[in-house]
C-alpha cells in the first residue's frame, strides 16, 4: 500500500522536516558526567540539542528511510502512531520550534556558564 498520499492541507509542500529530523525529549544534565556526555554527543555533526518551554530535547539529524525524493511518506496508510500524531500547522514548518539551540560543546558550556551565573544574581 505505498503510496504518495497526504490527507492534511497543511502538509501540502512541506520540505518533510519532522521526516528528517528525529527529535527526543532528554533531561536536563544534573551533573558533571551529564554534561559531559552530552558535549560528546554534541561532537557529532548531525547532534543537535534544544531547548522548548524549559524541556529539553536531543535532535538527530537525518532522513526517515520511508521518505521518498518529494517528502511523501511512502507508507502513510500504515504510519506509526507517532507519526499521526504529528500535529499541522503546529509544527516545525509553522514556526521556530526551539526556544535555545546548542549546535556544539561549546555552546553547551556557554548556555550552562550564563545559567549559572544568572542564577548567583
Amino acid at each position: 500500500m505505498a503510496g504518495k498520499i497526504k490527507s492534511n492541507q497543511y502538509c501540502k509542500g512541506c520540505p518533510a522536516i519532522c521526516c528528517k529530523n528525529l527529535a527526543m525529549e532528554i533531561g536536563k544534565p544534573e551533573n558533571r558526567k551529564e554534561v559531559e556526555d552530552l558535549k560528546w554527543q554534541l561532537q557529532f555533526d548531525t547532534v543537535k540539542v534544544y531547548i522548548r518551554k524549559n524541556r529539553w530535547y536531543q535532535l538527530v539529524e537525518g532522513r526517515c528511510m520511508y521518505l521518498s525524493s518529494d517528502n511523501f511518506c511512502t507508507i502513510y496508510q500504515r504510519r506509526p502512531k507517532k507519526c499521526r500524531n504529528h500535529n499541522p500547522p503546529h509544527c516545525e514548518r509553522y514556526g521556530k520550534y526551539y526556544n535555545i539551540m546548542l549546535d556544539s560543546p561549546d555552546d553547551l558550556e556557554k548556555y550552562l556558564a550564563k545559567k549559572k551565573k544568572a542564577e548567583k544574581k
